[in-house]
């Protein structure tokens, strides 16, 4: 079972957005050099409520958001 917000929203519908975050090495290989980089963590936000579904470390996931 997935987890959902408030409005019954969860982390596979277009109104949620994600939020990636990254170490200061990330930042680095991103920002300057332009390179794509794993986050260390990614978030899901509801954009109707603003809450946060789900935090996620996990491997899969943070493959999938390399350099969003």
């Amino acid at each position: 079972m997935k987890k959902t917000c408030k409005c019954g929203n969860n982390i596979d519908d277009p109104k949620i957005d994600h939020k990636s975050e990254y170490s200061r090495w990330g930042w680095f290989l991103l920002t300057i050099l332009g390179m794509s980089a794993k986050p260390k963590s990614v978030k899901f936000i509801c954009r109707d409520c603003n809450e946060t579904i789900l935090i996620s470390k996990s491997n899969d996931i943070l493959n999938k958001y390399v350099g969003r």
